[in-house]
């Protein structure tokens, strides 16, 4: 099984940086009271590291190429809104585990999938078949 690792090391990251927001955002632990500046920094690294990835250490393979002669108007169609939401998913997410037990979290969070999938759809990135 050839994406087991990786699918591993996804798994223990995921759970590592749940554990870490909750105990950065949570009343009962440090209870910073910014959650979306730390996610807006999150991302900010995320985005570093990806652009470095795709477009230096594997540039063909992970579709830096792609990007990088992508046309404006099919990056403002696809990926920005797929951005947008993925920050207000993650930006929320954080936001509301001020609130909520991270049990709760993990199981409300399995469920973006669905969700991401409702907003495709309605972006017309997916196309429903049959």
């Amino acid at each position: 099984c050839f994406y087991a690792p990786a699918f591993l090391v996804w798994f223990a990251f995921s759970a590592f940086l749940s554990s870490f927001n909750k105990v950065i955002f949570g009343n009962d632990h440090m209870a910073f009271p910014c959650p979306l500046l730390i996610t807006s920094i999150h991302f900010l690294i995320q985005w570093a590291f990806s652009y470095v990835i795709t477009a230096y250490v594997f540039p063909i393979p992970l579709g830096g190429d792609i990007v990088s002669s992508m046309p404006w108007k099919v990056y403002l169609l696809t990926s920005i809104p797929c951005g947008l939401i993925t920050a207000f998913d993650v930006g929320l997410s954080n936001v509301s585990l001020v609130r909520i037990t991270i049990t709760f979290y993990t199981m409300v969070k399995a469920s973006s999938p669905i969700f991401v999938l409702i907003s495709a759809y309605f972006l017309g990135i997916e196309r429903i078949t049959i």
